[in-house]
């Protein structure tokens, strides 16, 4: 019985250790210092999104507008469409601010998953801790166990891999309609219920 704990044991060890491996990857040298997500990078646009979001068992919709205010802060707004605000927040590496927030979604929990959300979502810069490449894509893990996947032919951002160093934690999936701009965004947490959607409202 000691005997079998002990396997158990170091079994567990074993895999509680391993760390998150992307299939059929391969490690190439570092081509980049910093890799660059360009879908919210220009300071002098609005970026406005239609949206649906389900957290916690809440579920609304409305129109998001992003704003980049200078190299570190982006600014982001949700109402409804009938132009109440439902929250507004300013968020950056470093930072998070919130200026409003509806009393459905003002609890720590979720104003943490949030805020983490979006700081992936907007930040710019990211430093490069490896490099993959697998069939067409290049991907850039960073050191915040967070993968950039970039169609090599394109060059377009389709994903956002967040990880908790074993497995997938928060999947971003872009439909890029060019290398500085995303048609359609999605956010999709596997351990909690939480899901969020963005889709462009034309001009």
């Amino acid at each position: 019985m000691i005997r079998y704990l002990l396997i158990s044991a170091f079994f567990s060890l074993f895999i509680s250790c391993k760390s998150y491996q992307i299939k059929d990857a391969v490690s190439v040298d570092n081509s980049l210092q910093f890799v660059q997500n360009q879908y919210f990078s220009d300071v002098s646009l609005d970026y406005v999104y239609k949206t649906h979001i389900e957290i916690y068992g809440n579920k609304m919709g409305g129109i998001f507008i992003a704003k980049r205010i200078n190299d570190t802060i982006h600014r982001m707004v949700l109402t409804t469409d009938f132009g109440n605000k439902l929250l507004d927040f300013e968020v950056s590496e470093n930072s998070f601010k919130v200026n409003f927030v509806i009393d459905n979604l003002d609890k720590k929990i979720i104003l943490n998953t949030l805020r983490d959300d979006f700081r992936t979502l907007l930040q710019v810069n990211s430093k490069v801790f490896k490099t993959y490449k697998r069939n067409k894509e290049v991907i850039y893990q960073t050191e915040n166990n967070a993968y950039y996947y970039f169609d090599e032919v394109s060059s377009n951002l389709t994903k956002i891999i967040k990880t908790n160093k074993r497995k997938e934690k928060v999947i971003f999936t872009f439909n890029p309609k060019k290398t500085t701009f995303a048609e359609n965004i999605n956010i999709q947490h596997n351990n909690i219920k939480l899901k969020i959607d963005f889709n462009q409202i034309n001009n």
